[in-house]
C-alpha cells in the first residue's frame, strides 16, 4: 500500500525519511486554530489527550477523502501543555518570548496524536489513534538568552516556541518520555502500529 504523511511538516518529513519508509507528502490543509474555534462554538471541551486525537483523525481523514486505491494515511497533531493548559503555537516576536519566559524553569508536557489511516480501494477505511506524552523540563533561561533565540526565528509556529531538534536544545534540561514525540511524531507508536496492521517498517530495510 502507498503510504501517504499528512503533513508538511520537515520535522515528520525527516523522521520517515531516517527510517527509510517510502512516502509521498500531502498537505491536509487543517488549520488547527479553527477547529479550536469550533469546538469552542460548540461548547464541547476537550482535554489535551482528546484534542490532539481529534485533530491529528480529522488531518487523516482530510488527506482521505482526496485519495483512491489503497493507502496508509499518516497524520499527527503536537501540542505544549503547561498546568494543564493548551499554550498555542506563537506565531509572533512578543508571544515568542512571554511563552518561553513562562516554561523557563518548569516542566511542561508535550503531547502528540498520532492517527493512521488504512483506507482501501473500495472506499472502505478505518483509522487507528492513539497519543503519546513526554515530560520536558526546560532549565531557567535568562533574558539574555531568551531574546537571542527569539532573534534566530526558530520558535515561530513550534510548539511550545521552541525546537528540541534543533537550537533550541540547549533551552533543554531533561526529558520524561519519548524524545521522537517532542519533535513531532512518536517513531516507536508508529511501528507498533504499523507492525499491528501487518506492515514491518523495518522490511523497508531490506
Amino acid at each position: 500500500m502507498d503510504i501517504i504523511l499528512a503533513s508538511i511538516s520537515s520535522r515528520r518529513k525527516n523522521l520517515l525519511t531516517m527510517l527509510n519508509i517510502p512516502f509521498t507528502v500531502m498537505d491536509s490543509g487543517v488549520d488547527e486554530r479553527m477547529e479550536e474555534a469550533n469546538y469552542m462554538q460548540s461548547g464541547v471541551e476537550h482535554t489535551p489527550y482528546e484534542w490532539v486525537k481529534a485533530i491529528a483523525a480529522i488531518k487523516a481523514e482530510t488527506v482521505g477523502r482526496m485519495v483512491s486505491g489503497d493507502k496508509i494515511i499518516i497524520a499527527a497533531d503536537t501540542i505544549v501543555t503547561y498546568l494543564g493548559k493548551i499554550e498555542h503555537r506563537p506565531l509572533k516576536r512578543e508571544k515568542a518570548i512571554n511563552m518561553l519566559k513562562m516554561l523557563s524553569g518548569h516542566k511542561h508536557t508535550v503531547y502528540t496524536g498520532l492517527a493512521v489511516m488504512y483506507k482501501e480501494a473500495n472506499g472502505n477505511y478505518r483509522v487507528n489513534t492513539s497519543v503519546t506524552a513526554t515530560d520536558v523540563y526546560m532549565r531557567s533561561l535568562t533574558d539574555e538568552e531568551i531574546e537571542a533565540y527569539v532573534e534566530t526565528k526558530e520558535p515561530y509556529d513550534k510548539a511550545g516556541g521552541y525546537g528540541i531538534q534543533g537550537k533550541g536544545s540547549l533551552l533543554i534540561d531533561h526529558i520524561d518520555g519519548d524524545y521522537f514525540n517532542v519533535v513531532g511524531l512518536p517513531v516507536l507508536a508508529l511501528y507498533e502500529e504499523l507492525r499491528s496492521n501487518g506492515i514491518n517498517i523495518m522490511d523497508y530495510w531490506k
